[in-house]
């Protein structure tokens, strides 16, 4: 129907009566009788009301249920206590058939919608579960959300070890492991794989399989996974893919498996284009033909964004990433973003303090705390993982009024917000990988609430309606074949290396490197230049610290980089590109920050003085206050410096990387504070710990198995965790961020891999993202 319809209805009655008869014949799988119910709860909320028990039983919702009023319901009511008295538990109908489908098989795949309740089932699989639990998921932006949600599920429970990298930490306590690793990692599960009994693996947005690299590294663990843990489940989680049943074939898992889509959804949609030339909103539908037709659409009289900010809901608007960088929000919802008054609840400010003083960003013009402060957020995968935790906390106790976010959000963040607008319609993959995408994110939009008898939906504003319902209509479905089984690859020579030793079982488990690699850095060739580097990086037996760092000869500190340099490419068997080793010289400078102790703010600190100059604007402001020169020629000084030259931030080797200045344009007096937060994140996060760790790792061991070099298995600790000290490196590998051990470790009486033992005195330290370990583990 048009949504001039709908709104006009003369008697509803008809339409609810027709949609729970559907419902019931063939569940809540149709989406345009959604979309016409979310009409209905708007515009006929009194019609609704009377229908409303009853439609929450056809939905599958038993957990928001009253008491049955008619035969129908009470047939349900039936259907729901049989679940319960089966699971032991109150779940939907699609929640307790994806349990059986795991109890009963080794390897399942399913599709189902974003509104699923995951977090429902995520529960019954670790309760459930006999032995070690490992979670895969696509990228780090998810880990924080996860570990929200797991925390809660094993809450009380001491003898379960959550983290979100792969150890053996806490034997005398840790009965169950629960791990919640991106594939990247998952390396490190095989070499510690004689200490856990993995029973389940659960790979979630499993569909990364049909993403290039990403995918490739996906396909690999897999593969591992069931080659080192035989005896374990598989469970792969997709969002609206048509045929889930590939992801099985794939990997030859056929025998002892089962797949499944679900269609059943409880949320509705009401969809909204936004005409800038008209500065009109107008009601569509993505289900009826020519939906971009004016004739088709509805005005509507007020804006419907100003009215939910307005009454205390939220709003997540979907942009790409330069969008934020730019700051181009402040053009475009400047009118939205003044409409969200500064914070007062002290919760709230607490999370705000803690994201300023993990970035170091007191007395700095950072937009990010700026906005925080008025309950507005950025999410996006540059943001520090700590930091992203903290502002997922932010959003989920509903202290959010307005999130900017890029796909990151859309891979699955479960934050719920009223109304989600797609200012940015670019998705990243093939056509099919848009369509996912564009699903996903518009499942933000009215999750499910827990008001009992209450049918929840929200609002979708897109700008250009006719290439939304393109895309919107579109199917997504997965390849049957792996890029591992392919006969060539397009990866190229520096993959293709990896690609053989995953199919011919010739990984190196302890640096999850190819033996060839490994092969290749443990020659004694590399021996005098690594005893060079040795001895300029240490003092006797301890790492230079910052000061004698910086008072080397300009040729020590370049020889200090063009030895690592050289590992590198001795570890790729070729030389690097002029770009690749742009991007590895500024990830040594931030690596050699990280190996002096350097804590994440004051590393931002260091990284800000470089790249703004400070030391030359402090030589113009000297002049100044000396009267050697006038205001004018000091403003024209400062004004004409430029950020120094800093290559954006990419994973190496890749021969095709461009080398692209991320301060382009910037002056150093108005340089994007965030923007050198998010950028030197990327070096870490990317570069150093995905692209170089391991070959650095695995060199400097090779080196003091050779020689017995303390000081090279020191410097190999100082890449593995950023300290050489006995109780930091134990606490990082039980989870406590870097940025608060100095202040925890007062407080610890005794620690081990066996157990962890804390003074009275811990109850002083306050820390929002560690307040769960030090509670979990005293």
């Amino acid at each position: 129907m048009r949504p001039v319809e709908l709104v006009n209805l003369s008697e509803p009655t008809a339409l609810i009566e027709d949609i729970l008869a559907t419902f019931h014949t063939t569940g809540p799988v149709d989406q345009e009788k959604l979309e016409a119910l979310s009409y209905l709860k708007h515009y006929h909320s009194v019609s609704l009301t009377a229908f409303e028990p009853k439609l929450m039983y056809l939905l599958g919702l038993f957990y928001k249920t009253s008491e049955p009023k008619d035969l129908l319901s009470v047939v349900y009511r039936i259907f729901q206590e049989s679940i319960e008295e089966e699971s032991g538990v109150l779940l939907t109908p699609v929640q307790s058939s994806i349990n059986k489908h795991v109890a009963s098989h080794k390897f399942f795949s399913f599709s189902a919608p974003t509104s699923t309740g995951k977090s429902h089932v995520l529960r019954e699989l670790i309760h459930k579960s006999i032995g070690d639990i490992v979670i895969v998921l696509p990228s780090r932006a998810l880990i924080s959300e996860y570990l929200l949600t797991i925390r809660d599920i094993v809450k009380g429970r001491k003898d379960v070890l959550l983290l979100q990298f792969i150890d053996n930490i806490n034997k005398e306590k840790a009965r169950k492991r629960i791990f919640v690793i991106t594939p990247e990692r998952g390396g490190d599960l095989f070499r510690l794989k004689d200490n856990f009994d993995v029973g389940l693996f659960i790979f979630d947005e499993a569909q990364i399989s049909e993403e290039g690299t990403r995918g490739l590294t996906f396909d690999a663990l897999v593969r591992r996974c069931e080659r080192y843990f035989p005896e374990a489940k598989k469970v792969f989680v997709h969002p609206f893919v048509e045929n889930p049943e590939a992801q099985l074939q794939k990997h030859g898992f056929l025998a002892d498996s089962s797949s499944e889509v679900f269609r059943q959804s409880a949320v509705g949609k009401m969809f909204i284009q936004w005409d800038k030339s008209l500065t009109e909103f107008r009601l569509f539908s993505p289900f009826i033909d020519n939906p971009h037709l004016k004739k088709n659409q509805y005005s509507l009289p007020d804006d419907p964004v100003s009215s939910i900010l307005r009454s205390g809901g939220s709003i997540l608007v979907y942009v790409s990433k330069q969008f934020i960088y730019e700051r181009r929000y402040e053009e475009e919802f400047g009118s939205y973003i003044r409409l969200c008054a500064p914070i007062e609840n002290p919760e709230a400010l607490k999370i705000v303090d803690e994201v300023e003083r993990l970035i170091g960003a007191a007395g700095q013009n950072s937009e990010l705390i700026r906005l925080m402060k008025r309950g507005i957020i950025t999410h996006h995968g540059s943001i520090p993982l700590v930091v992203r935790y903290l502002i997922e906390a932010f959003a989920n106790r509903h202290f959010v009024r307005i999130c900017f976010a890029t796909s990151t959000l859309a891979q699955g963040v479960n934050i719920p917000f009223d109304l989600v607008w797609i200012h940015n319609l670019r998705f990243y993959g093939t056509d099919e990988n848009k369509t996912l995408g564009l699903k996903n994110l518009i499942g933000r939009a009215g999750r499910t609430s827990k008001r009992p008898d209450s049918f929840d939906f929200g609002y979708v504003v897109v700008s250009n309606c006719k290439r939304f319902v393109e895309r919107f209509l579109g199917e997504t479905t997965l390849k049957p074949a792996s890029v591992l089984d392919e006969p060539a690859s397009d990866f190229g020579p520096d993959v293709q290396e990896f690609i053989d030793a995953i199919k011919n079982d010739t990984m190196n488990e302890e640096y999850s490197l190819p033996e060839a690699c490994v092969r290749r850095v443990a020659t004694q060739e590399l021996d005098g230049e690594l005893s060079i580097l040795l001895e300029l990086l240490f003092r006797g037996d301890r790492l230079l610290t910052g000061d004698e760092y910086y008072s080397l000869a300009d040729t020590d500190r370049e020889r200090i980089k063009v030895v690592f340099a050289h590992i590198f490419e001795v570890s790729l068997g070729r030389e690097l590109t002029s770009a690749e080793i742009s991007v590895l010289s500024t990830a040594i400078s931030i690596l050699l920050w990280q190996v002096q102790g350097r804590s994440f703010r004051t590393l931002i600190g260091l990284r800000y003085s470089y790249l703004t100059k400070r030391a030359e604007q402090r030589e113009v402001n000297r002049l100044f206050r000396q009267r050697q020169i006038t205001a004018d020629e000091r403003r024209q000084r400062l004004e004409g410096m430029s950020v120094r030259f800093s290559p954006i931030a990419g994973q190496l080797p890749d021969i095709k990387l461009r080398s692209i200045n991320r301060f382009g344009g910037h002056n150093v007096l108005n340089v994007n504070y965030d923007l050198i937060v998010y950028d030197t994140y990327d070096y870490i996060d990317k570069v150093i710990s995905f692209s170089l760790s391991d070959v650095y790792v695995a060199t400097f061991d090779q080196y003091f198995n050779r020689t017995s070099d303390a000081r090279a298995l020191s410097f190999a600790n100082f890449i593995r965790y950023g300290s050489s000290d006995p109780t930091a490196i134990l606490l990082i590998r039980y989870g406590f961020s870097p940025e608060n051990i100095e202040q925890i470790i007062p407080h610890i009486q005794e620690i081990s891999d066996q157990k962890i033992v804390f003074r009275a005195t811990i109850d002083e330290v306050e820390d929002i993202f560690d307040e769960y370990l030090i509670d979990h583990y005293r």
